[in-house]
């Protein structure tokens, strides 16, 4: 068989129909229906993108994942811990209470990660935590800077150049005018702006000043989560901090906290099915060889990066999906997994092959089902007891109208047909 066909096993399916397998994909990647297939892929597969930018390369993480459930919700991701607890109301999901608990190492000067992004421990309390942006920035000014939404303007020099007086403003207005000691940290009260002078140099009559500023937060019981508003700080103790949502009754159905995004998929008699998607970003500064993970390798050759997937040089912003290979098989019908076929017989072997032996319920082609129209067929699979759905149309918008009703509004139907219409997907019968 031509190298034409991609194979994609999906780890964990289900959609409306609930398919009791995983099942397999099967499309040319030689024609527009690939692009289309990728509709499949990004909703029910975890995927990496690749970005390379000099010496650094940012991968993108799309990780899906499928929880049962029965009336807590937990998702463990390395120090954080989610805990969503709900009601079931039919075939609905009624949340109860989200909790957040981040578990750190919560010491004075100690480094913690929250959201990717490293802080230091500047003060801790009983009930506040103030946390300093790791490194700063090194600001030179003559007068004065912006930094963060505040703008900062030297006022007063004493005449050792130990101490100064700044005006701190935001929206134009003065917000505080602190005296800063040389060497000694300023923490704006109830503001995100962390600031040390450092240095000061005479240059004729004026001056040069050195600053490091810093963004900091303040995380207070009781008070708003700044790091996210929609939560309130439950407690504060040396080893976490807990989280609770605050509008828990304006949640919808499909829910957004942190990363995650958070959808009730199915619901059984005596479960719910979660779907999970996690997203996040990280950049790898690559010197000689860097594993990025997943598989992923970096290369530095000649001032240059490569990065590498199975062996495979992969192109900047392409995107993998885990797991997939490519398959050469006399029979890939021969499966013991449902199989999705993207495209017609004229793009696609396999649908081909049904047609020849007569098991296609419609003769598909550029005529039929006509003009953005698709097709939604199933059949039995002639190998075995499993199910082979193919997804086609007379041109590439009929193709994609099928993929999005299946993902969407599809109910096991042997036979549905669809219409792409001004960016609309219809049910036509």
């Amino acid at each position: 068989m031509k190298r034409t066909l991609l194979l994609i096993l999906l780890l964990v399916i289900s959609v409306s129909y609930a398919l009791p397998i995983e099942p397999i994909i099967y499309v040319n990647k030689s024609t527009v229906d690939y692009q289309n297939a990728k509709i499949l892929m990004d909703n029910f597969y975890s995927s990496r993108e690749i970005n390379i930018n000099g010496d650094n390369v940012t991968i993108v993480i799309n990780d899906i994942m499928y929880i049962p459930s029965i009336d807590e919700l937990e998702i463990k991701n390395g120090d954080k811990n989610l805990i969503i607890k709900f009601d079931r109301d039919g075939n609905k999901v009624k949340y109860k209470d989200i909790e957040c608990i981040e578990y750190l190492n919560l010491k004075k000067g100690e480094e913690i990660s929250l959201f990717n992004k490293s802080y230091i421990v500047e003060d801790i309390t009983s009930n506040y935590v103030i946390l300093k942006e790791k490194d700063g920035k090194e600001v030179l000014t003559n007068e004065s800077f912006e930094y963060d939404g505040y703008k900062v303007v030297v006022k007063l020099v004493s005449s050792d150049l130990n101490t100064i007086i700044v005006d701190i403003y935001k929206n134009e207005k003065v917000l505080d005018s602190p005296k800063l000691t040389k060497g000694k940290i300023y923490y704006m009260k109830g503001g995100t702006l962390g600031l040390m002078y450092e240095n000061c140099t005479r240059i004729g009559k004026g001056y040069r000043f050195t600053f490091r500023v810093y963004s900091t937060i303040k995380i207070e019981e009781g008070e708003d989560y700044p790091l996210d508003k929609e939560f309130k700080v439950k407690e504060i103790s040396t080893d976490k901090i807990k989280l609770e949502y605050k509008n828990i009754d304006s949640l919808g159905n499909e829910i957004y906290l942190f990363n995650y995004t958070i959808i009730p998929e199915k619901c059984y008699k005596d479960y719910v099915l979660f779907k999970v998607i996690k997203r996040k970003e990280k950049t790898v500064d690559v010197k000689d060889v860097a594993y990025i993970g997943d598989g992923i390798y970096a290369v530095k050759v000649n001032n240059t990066v490569h990065v590498f997937y199975k062996g495979k040089e992969l192109k900047n912003h392409e995107k993998i999906y885990l797991g997939s290979v490519d398959v050469y098989s006399s029979n890939p019908l021969n499966v013991n997994k449902d199989i999705i076929l993207i495209g017609g017989p004229k793009v696609n072997k396999i649908v081909k092959e049904l047609e020849d032996k007569g098991l296609l319920k419609v003769n598909i082609s550029t005529n039929y089902p006509g003009n953005n129209r698709g097709i939604i067929l199933k059949i039995k699979n002639p190998y075995n007891d499993n199910n082979i759905y193919i997804l086609a149309g007379s041109d590439r918008w009929g193709t994609k109208a099928a993929i999005l009703v299946f993902l969407t509004k599809y109910n096991d139907e042997d036979t549905l047909m669809v219409e792409w219409d001004k960016g609309e997907i219809k049910i036509i019968k």
